[in-house]
C-alpha cells in the first residue's frame, strides 16, 4: 500500500503529453485530492472519475493490469476513449487513482484489543488481505512515495501505533516501510506460486528435487532440513505456506523490536 503506489511505468502510453518533469506527480495529487462533485440540478452526468475508476478496478481484478487500456475502458463504459481523457489525462494517472481507491480505508487499530504488537499484526493482516483482494496492485512498480488519501491513512495508522513504542521518528518510518515491503513481497510470492499451481505447474516434486541435489557434502544443513520434511508439499500448493511464513517472520521481528525498545527505555533491566 505504501510502496505499491502511483505511476505504473507502462510501455504502452495511451496519450502523448508535454508534461514537464514533476508535473505528472502534481497532476496525480490534484486528481487524488480533488473534492467530490457537488450534486447539481438536472440529470446526473453519465460519466465520472468514480465510475471510470470502479470499472478499471473491475477489469484489473478479473484480468490483471495488462488487460487495462483506455480503449478497453471506453468500450466497457460505452464511451469513446477521448471522453475518458476529459476526466483522466492518461492510463498512468488512472492507475494512480486506482491504487488509492483499491487501498480502501485504513484499519481502525485503536479498536483492536491488545497491545501495540497485536495492533501491528492486525495492520499487516489487513494489508495482506487487501493484496489478496486486488492482486494486480502487486504488479505496479514503485515510483513515488504515498500521496493518496487512503495510502496516507494506512501510513498514519501504522505510525500511530509505533509512536507508542518509544521508537524515534526515523525508526518509525523505517519500520513501517519494512513491514509494508515484507508483506508486499510475500504476497507477490504467494500470488506467483498460486498462479503456477493453477496453470498446472505444481511443486509436488520440489522436496524430492532438493533431496537429489543436496546429497553432496556442500549443503549439510539444507540436506538435513529436506530429510526432516521442511520442504514437504503443501495442500493446494506452496502459495498456501506463505501466510504462515509472514506471520512467523513478523512475530519474530516484533520480538526483537520489543527487546530493543525495552533496552532503550530500561524496561528490560
Amino acid at each position: 500500500m505504501i510502496y505499491t503506489v502511483l505511476g505504473l511505468a507502462s510501455t504502452e502510453r495511451d496519450e502523448v503529453t508535454d508534461e514537464k518533469p514533476g508535473s505528472a506527480l502534481s497532476r496525480s495529487v490534484d486528481l487524488l485530492w480533488q473534492p467530490p462533485e457537488r450534486p447539481r440540478r438536472g440529470p446526473k452526468p453519465s460519466l465520472s472519475i468514480e465510475r471510470i475508476v470502479a470499472a478499471a478496478i473491475e477489469i484489473a481484478d478479473a484480468e490483471g493490469l495488462e488487460a487495462l487500456s483506455m480503449q478497453r475502458m471506453a468500450g466497457q463504459l460505452g464511451f469513446t476513449a477521448m471522453s475518458l481523457y476529459r476526466y483522466v489525462p492518461s492510463k498512468d494517472h488512472l492507475i494512480d487513482i486506482m491504487l488509492d481507491a483499491a487501498s480502501g480505508p485504513a484499519p481502525e487499530l485503536a479498536s483492536v484489543e491488545g497491545d501495540w504488537r497485536t495492533r501491528i499484526e492486525a495492520w499487516v493482516t489487513a494489508l495482506w488481505e487487501r493484496f489478496q483482494r486486488h492482486p494486480w496492485m502487486l504488479r505496479a512498480p514503485i515510483s513515488s512515495p504515498p500521496i493518496g488519501p487512503n495510502q496516507l491513512a494506512w501510513f498514519e495508522s501504522c505510525l500511530q501505533v509505533l509512536a507508542t513504542t518509544g521508537l524515534n521518528e526515523d525508526e518509525m518510518v523505517s519500520l513501517t516501510l519494512f513491514l509494508n515491503s515484507a508483506t508486499q513481497g510475500l504476497a507477490r510470492t504467494s500470488m506467483d506460486l498460486a498462479q503456477a499451481w493453477a496453470e498446472g505447474e505444481p511443486d509436488h516434486d520440489y522436496g524430492a528435487v532438493l533431496a537429489r541435489l543436496t546429497r553432496s557434502t556442500h549443503y549439510p544443513t539444507l540436506s538435513r532440513l529436506v530429510a526432516a520434511g521442511a520442504f514437504r508439499p503443501a495442500d493446494g500448493g506452496a502459495g498456501n505456506t506463505v501466510a504462515p511464513n509472514l506471520q512467523f517472520g513478523i512475530r519474530r521481528l516484533l520480538d526483537g523490536l520489543e527487546a530493543y525498545v525495552d533496552r532503550r527505555t530500561g524496561r528490560g533491566a
